[in-house]
This record gives C-alpha cells, structure tokens and sequence, in this order.
C-alpha cells in the first residue's frame, strides 16, 4: 500500500523561486550535469516523477493551503477566526494585507515550482528514445502531462475569474501563463479561451497514453503484460498517481467550469468515470468510523508524509488558545446537515460520524489522523467519485431531470440518507439540494470555495450581506508577477 513512502526518491526539482524574476531558473552546468545523468535509466525518470507529487504534499501546497485549510476558510464554512489567528486575514478576503500576500504568493510560487519540475521531466522524457520501454514512456508521460494541466486549472480556479461560463466576454481576457517548458525565459499570457485549449491537449494527450494504465480495462491484454515494468510494484496502488480516470475526472472539471455547450462533455467524462473506475460509492456495510476519508471513493489522492503534524494541530476545538483551531458552530452544522429531520440529518454518516462534538463546535475529523498507524494514515484526497455524480447531475439539470435527481440520491443513499429528492421535484429543488450536497461533502477538501466561484455564487452562506464577486473570488497576482512580468489579471 501506498508506495510513495518506500520508494528512495533523488528528486529532480531544481530550486525555483519565482515564476517571473530574473533568479526564476538558475541552472548551472553542474545541474545539467547531474540531469543528464539521472535521465540515462528509467529509474532516474521514476524518481523525477515522483518528485512531481512529493512537491504537491509541501503544506503550501495540497496538505494544507491548497485543500482544508486556506481554501476551506475562503468558502467560510468554519467559525469565524480571531485577529490571533494565522489565516484571519485570508477568511476575511483582505488579499492585500500582510499576512494574506505571504500566504496567497507563497502557493503561487510553489505551484509554479511544481509545473517546472514536470515540465522538466517531460523534456527529459522527449530526448529519451531508448530509455524507457513503450509501457513506462506512455504511463509517466501521460502522468506528467495530466498533473501538468491538474496544476494549472487549479490556479485558474484560484487566481482567475469567477463565473466562467456565464461571462462570454472572459474568453478573450488573459489569464495565469500556462507554462511548457522548463526555462527561466518568461512564458506570455494567453487568453482563457487559448489556455483552456492547452489545458484539454495536454488531457486528451494524457488520456491517450494512459490507455497502457493498469487502472484502464483492456481485456486485449495479455496477463503478464505489466509483469516486467511492475517488478517492484512502481505501478501499485494507482489512485495516488494521475491515473487514467483521474484524467478523465480532471476533463469533467475543466469542461464543467467553461460550462455551455462543454457541460454535456464534462457529464461523458464523469459518467465514464462513475461506469469504468475502480473507485465506488460506500455502502451501507463499509466501515466509516475507521476508513474516515472514504478511500474506496478516492480518484486521486497524496500520500503525505508527517500529515499528522500538518493537520491535527487545526482539528482541536477544545481549548479557547487554540486560535487556528477549525470548527463549525454547532448551529451552523445542524442546519448544512438537516438534523432536525432523523431520515436525512440524523441518518448521514457526514454528519453523525465524520464530526466530532467539542467544546466550542463541531470538527471535522476526515483528515485527524489517529495516533496508531492504520491504512489510512497521511491521505490527503484531491478527486473523489461523488463529484462525478454532481457534475453529471447537473448537466442533465435542463435536458433530463429525473437522471439528475437520480445521480443525487445515489451519493444521498450511499451516505445513509433515506428520504430521497422526489421524482416529481423541480428544477429549482433539484439545484438546491445538489447546492445543498456540495455543502454537505466537501467539508475540509478543499473544494467547496471552486464550487462557488464557478457557478458565481453571490451569496456565500456564512458571510454576511456581503455579495461575492471577483472581489472576493479572485485571488490577486502577486506583485512581482505584476511589476517585473508585466502580468495583467
């Protein structure tokens, strides 16, 4: 289980430091040296891509900013935090403050690091005829390519416009560079409507080698067909690499959030995966009490080292000088789950077991990692199967109504509900309980914020009067991206 942690990775990640400054890439010759070298065996080409993932688990990253965290507290699902706290600012939208800018331009830049050290491999990769057989070329390329365009779409989601789909005139405006290649020249802007375009090559192309997946069912192979490549288990446990369905649930994402006449396209995609992946909605007999973050469902996933030290220290609620402490109000919890009613609050396992009771609210205790080591120590899930559902829910909104409530019920049952959304509910019932079950699931994953802004949500439950516009959806650019690449957002 979870190789990551067993493999000796020489990662390949040069030190970047900024996606725009002169010191952005100081290659030396020695460095090149010690490339060139790594490259001349598949192992070197192994280890760089595990580096690609060992860099997403940095707690500026995935293990903590990029998910449960500072993501979580823009979507103000937790109680509001103190002056005292470390991320006050960042919950309250002051980007500009002191403490946001080291935190919002601390994940840019690692983002960027990221994207370097793929592309880095991926031009290794193209000179390396000879080295690697057909099965590894076409799994680690088709990794590499789909975390590329998994990177991106993340800062658009985060740095970029809200509403995406019902704003046509965004097409043309320009957006975060989307980079491929390993180079310290400065990448150009392009608009949304060229880096999408980049984006869905690099996940077709990725689709398209990862056919050779283990996770992809191809009856045609033969029974031995991964026996030589898969000595030492390096393509085990596939839902923590970009695997194939992976992809295909990134494609539903990003064609999802461009919306129109894509919507259709994002339900294929999610409804391939839901038919063909390996992941499954829990059941009834599945053990959620000890299996917290439902990894069955998992359709990508990080295998973060030290994840306890990361997350633990935010997930107690009991002590008032706890400050960065995240917790619902228990008002507030009892009304996002419905517990007045026994067949739908009392009756989901989000809510009677995946939080905790404290003394100042309810915690989520998804991602608390236990003091024994279990299977399901140090996960931090990045795609899980429910969202298909919803994604493929909501594109049969307009053109099959009783498909979308059935997509929705599926997730309600497999979390225990037992009052289903009727047959005879309408369109405007049927979008408030999907609105209703993002809100449910997505408590410290790191993707109920994406949720809002892609729909262009103007009012945020848990923020006021306020409404929300790019105001508060669009993270600014950092400065030096502005002031020295010239970058306009």
């Amino acid at each position: 289980m979870k190789e990551l942690k067993y493999l000796l990775v020489s990662l390949l990640l040069i030190l970047v430091t900024s996606s725009c400054k002169k010191g952005w890439l100081d290659v030396t010759a020695s460095n090149q040296i010690k490339a060139e070298d790594q490259f001349k065996q598949t192992s070197g080409f192994r280890d760089a891509l595990m580096g690609v993932y060992i860099g997403m688990t940095n707690p500026e990253l995935y293990s903590r900013d990029m998910t449960w965290n500072m993501v979580d507290l823009l979507s103000q699902q937790y109680n509001p935090l103190t002056g005292l706290a470390r991320y006050d600012q960042v919950q309250q939208f002051n980007y500009r403050s002191i403490e946001a800018v080291d935190k919002v331009d601390a994940l840019w830049n690692r983002e960027y690091n990221v994207i370097a050290s793929t592309n880095a491999a991926l031009e290794h990769l193209d000179k390396s005829e000879g080295v690697l057989n057909t099965i590894d070329h076409a799994i680690i390329k088709g990794e590499l390519l789909g975390l590329r365009a998994f990177l991106h779409f993340d800062l658009i989601r985060l740095y970029g416009h809200s509403d995406y789909a019902k704003r046509p005139e965004l097409k043309s405006k320009l957006t975060i560079p989307y980079i491929l290649k390993f180079s310290k020249d400065l990448t150009p802007q392009l608009s949304y409507e060229e880096t999408f375009a980049l984006m869905e090559k690099d996940i077709q192309e990725a689709l398209d080698l990862l056919k050779e997946d283990p996770i992809y069912n191809n009856p045609q192979r033969p029974a031995d067909y991964y026996a030589e490549v898969n000595r030492n288990g390096f393509y085990n446990d596939r839902s923590f690499r970009m695997n194939y369905y992976a992809v295909k649930a990134l494609q539903a994402r990003v064609l999802s959030w461009q919306g129109g006449a894509k919507t259709a396209a994002a339900a294929i995609a999610a409804e391939e995966v839901i038919a063909g992946s390996p992941a499954k909605l829990i059941t009834p007999g599945d053990n959620v009490s000890t299996d917290r973050i439902l990894s069955k469902e998992h359709l990508f996933s990080l295998d973060v080292n030290g994840f306890a030290d990361i997350v633990n220290p935010f997930l107690n609620a009991e002590l008032t000088t706890n400050y960065d402490a995240l917790f619902i109000p228990n008002s507030s919890a009892q009304e996002m789950y419905e517990a007045g009613n026994p067949n739908i609050g009392l009756a989901d396992v989000r809510y009677t077991t995946l939080l905790s009771s404290q003394a100042r609210g309810m915690v989520s205790i998804k991602l608390l990692q236990p003091a024994q080591n279990t299977t399901f120590n140090n996960i931090m899930p990045l795609m899980k199967l429910p969202e298909m559902y919803y994604i493929a829910a909501e594109s049969y909104l307009s053109t099959n109504l009783e498909q979308a409530i059935n997509y929705i019920n599926k997730v309600r049952e497999s979390r225990g509900i037992v009052e289903n959304i009727p047959a005879d509910a309408d369109v405007a019932k049927v979008e408030e309980e999907l609105f209703n079950e993002y809100r449910k699931e997505y408590v410290s994953e790191g993707q109920l914020f994406f949720f809002y802004k892609r729909i262009g949500r103007q009012h945020i439950p848990g923020l006021s009067a306020e409404t929300a516009g790019d105001n508060i959806y669009m993270i600014p650019y950092p400065n030096s991206e502005v002031e020295f690449g010239n970058r306009v957002q």
